[in-house]
């Protein structure tokens, strides 16, 4: 036979050995240097030869522990399975000066049994990873679904294992060839993939540093859409930190706010290797650049020092308040485990400390009465947590307009619990991006969800009130909820204790229910201007029950305009954002973007399979054209491929699927792996590779330990005579 090229002939061959019952394989191929031509071309029988014997070293055997050496070891040989059985089967092209191939020689015979049709599918040459399973494989990881769950899945869509077309083995190959092909231009790629985002997206804004090393250390970015929900509800803003997201041990930062549905919203993220004041100073800066200098209202964290520092350095009017939830947690701690468990002690300072309708000066009267009875006003950390007491407690910040909002970081750790189920400790920067955008997708689809809710369903009434009929049209679902609760209690539960006029106002003192404590609401008449001493508007910017009941008094129908607050409507998104440059921060520039017509091909092909479903026809019909529609395709695909001389590479589909490529020149490098306190995985050989444990943890560790008898003292106890508290006390 003559071929025209080399792949022709292989490809000859390759048919041939399907067809057979054997797999080929390509072996000696020696070239003429003079032409640049291959001169002689073996395709052999994949059992052709014998596998050579493995040198095994003792010194890296997993028997051999450290210290230990290995005379007495014997080496565990890692078990195989031999495929070489020396078969002769082959055909060799020999190329001639007329510039084709020639058949050689011929081998048909083999020394061992041929597949048969159900063995083919176990066989390299049965098996193949097509677009759909490379899909499935990077779609899935980005809700934290691993390959071999995704070959199971695979399974069920298409049937049968016969029909996935590919083994566990290969997904799970896959996936570390996409890892493999990341690694190395991991941080160039995150950041290429920005700038392609700027091209994409105008309004995009990102920005990163490098260390002297030219390694990646920090890195922020919010799109329009984030932007854009910050200027809605960006009036408070938590910023938590997360850990274990990534392989270099990144911290990842997202700053979160509540919007209109009071659901977590998220207005930026950042990536930082240190948790230093160098670092949190930069995050901050930049954060503000992204949302055109514009502070918030008001910024929680946690008691990190770095942030302390850092925080004043950046803000100059946004308040900072500590998150309540993280101090009140160490109480026990820090009080001691007694007082907390035998008294009321936690009991009496929590309703101190949470109260939102007491002024500055009866806190402190009620903390000092609380720390008088249980003998505790010389307690060191109290002390300190009473002097910085205008950091978080929320007596201080009733003046605050919508302080109350939140009052801790919950907010970021619940938003922080959220990404960890897309993300996991072993990705890389390129695939840690596109678990974010696959999470703030979901976020964003929630929100359009609850959206719809809110303008095409109304809830139930319990009143018969204009103004509940009112406030169902204007709020969100959500917040309706919340105003429907002071709603009826102000109706059913609130009374008049006392009125009187003063300068145009009228003074209504309000009682509520048993309480002892009352309240004074000020109306003015002119103008519907209300103010109640509760402060629940100016703390959650809905209206209390105390000035519902005056409304519903004096026969009010709606609620007045100065009194409803556009972030708490339901068409508060649709209020148009402009950024600097007076362009519409959603507005998106119209590229043609392959990663997004693919996922639309995709839902075209499932569309079109549900609609042909249950109709015989139309099945036959919708086959007999994809096969005509694949056999054209692999028709030019094959001419497009004989005119480059080559085929599309895996590289080619990875591109394709994350949406990003391989850069020609590598600028910043991957990061090095950080060393934070709550990492939890530190890098091995800079001291201890565990992180520090609190005494909490310590405590809570040491009781689930059995007991044991210590032959110092002869008790039972979670000690031995090395350690005994007795001998502790005679030395």
């Amino acid at each position: 036979m003559k071929f025209m090229s080399v792949e022709e002939g292989i490809s000859f061959y390759k048919a041939y050995s399907k067809a057979a019952g054997f797999v080929m394989r390509k072996s000696t191929a020696t070239k003429r240097k003079a032409l640049d031509v291959i001169a002689f071309q073996y395709c052999l029988c994949n059992k052709a030869g014998f596998k050579e014997k493995a040198i095994v070293k003792v010194g890296g055997m997993p028997n051999v522990k450290k210290g230990e050496g290995n005379e007495d070891k014997v080496p565990i040989p890692r078990r195989r399975l031999v495929t070489r059985v020396g078969c002769k089967a082959r055909m060799v092209m020999k190329y001639k000066n007329e510039g084709f191939y020639v058949v050689t020689e011929f081998r048909e015979p083999h020394v061992h049994a041929l597949y048969t049709p159900g063995c083919l599918k176990f066989q390299k040459a049965g098996r193949k990873m097509n677009i759909l399973h490379k899909k499935m494989i990077i779609d899935n990881s980005k809700v934290n679904i691993g390959p071999v769950k995704t070959f199971r899945l695979m399974k069920e869509l298409v049937g049968s294992y016969d029909n996935v077309g590919a083994s566990k083995q290969d997904f799970k190959k896959f996936h570390r060839d996409l890892k493999a092909y990341i690694e190395g231009s991991d941080a160039q790629m995150f950041v290429n993939n920005f700038q392609n985002k700027k091209l994409l997206w105008s309004a995009f804004f990102f920005d990163y540093e490098v260390d002297e090393d030219e390694q990646l250390c920090k890195a922020f970015w919010a799109d329009p859409i984030c932007r854009k929900n910050y200027a809605l509800f960006g009036d408070m803003v938590s910023f938590d930190t997360t850990f274990q997201t990534n392989r270099y041990n990144m911290i990842f930062g997202p700053f979160t706010g509540v919007d209109h549905h009071k659901k977590c919203v998220t207005f930026g993220a950042a990536l930082i290797a240190h948790e230093d004041i160098v670092s949190f100073e930069w995050v901050f800066r930049t954060f503000l650049k992204a949302m055109g200098g514009n502070e918030p209202a008001c910024l929680i964290t946690d008691e990190d020092p770095a942030m302390k520092i850092a925080i004043p350095k950046v803000f100059q009017t946004a308040e900072h308040r500590f998150c309540m939830w993280h101090i009140m947690k160490k109480m026990p701690e820090k009080v001691g485990r007694q007082i907390t468990q035998d008294t009321l002690f936690l009991n009496k300072i929590c309703k101190c400390v949470w109260s939102e309708e007491i002024e500055p000066t009866e806190f402190e009267e009620k903390w000092g009465k609380v720390l008088a009875e249980f003998k505790l006003q010389d307690h060191e950390w109290l002390k300190q947590l009473y002097e910085k007491r205008q950091m978080w407690i929320p007596a201080y910040f009733r003046d605050s307009f919508l302080c109350g909002i939140m009052r801790t970081t919950s907010r970021s750790e619940s938003e922080n619990n959220f990404y960890t189920k897309f993300t996991n400790p072993h990705l890389t920067l390129v695939e840690f991006y596109m678990r974010f955008e696959s999470a703030l997708d979901a976020q964003r689809h929630t929100q359009g969800q609850f959206d719809n809710d809110s303008k095409h369903k109304h809830p139930e009434y319990k009143t018969s009130f204009a103004l509940e009929k009112h406030a169902s049209k204007i709020y969100t679902v959500s917040v309706f909820y919340d105003f429907q609760e002071e709603l009826e209690i102000g109706c059913f539960h609130c009374g008049l204790e006392e009125y009187k006029k003063e300068n145009g106002f009228e003074i209504f003192t309000i009682r509520e229910g048993c309480r002892i404590r009352k309240f004074d609401v000020s109306f003015n008449p002119a103008n519907l201007d209300s103010k109640c001493m509760c402060k629940m508007f100016e703390r959650l910017g809905i209206p209390c029950r105390h000035m519902i009941w005056v409304w519903k008094a004096k026969m009010i129908e709606y609620i007045p305009d100065a009194y409803v607050l556009n972030r708490w409507t339901s068409l508060a998104t649709k209020t148009p954002i402009f950024d600097l440059e007076g362009n519409i921060l959603e507005a998106c520039v119209n590229f043609v973007d392959c990663k997004r017509m693919l996922n639309e091909l995709w839902s075209e092909i499932h569309t079109c399979v549900s609609l042909a479903q249950g109709n015989e026809e139309d099945l036959t019909d919708l086959v007999k054209n994809l096969k005509g529609l694949r056999l054209n395709l692999e028709a030019k695909k094959s001419s497009n491929n004989h005119e480059n001389n080559g085929s599309p590479s895996k590289a080619t589909d990875i591109e394709l699927l994350i949406g990003a490529t391989l850069p020609t020149e590598i600028v910043v490098k991957p990061p090095k792996i950080s060393k934070n306190k709550g990492t939890g995985v530190h890098v091995p050989g800079t001291g201890s590779d565990k992180r520090l444990k609190g005494d909490k943890e310590k405590a809570i560790e040491q009781s689930q330990k059995k007991k044991r008898l210590c032959r110092g003292c002869g008790e039972l106890g979670y000690h031995d005579i090395r350690n005994c508290p007795h001998k502790v006390k005679e030395n």
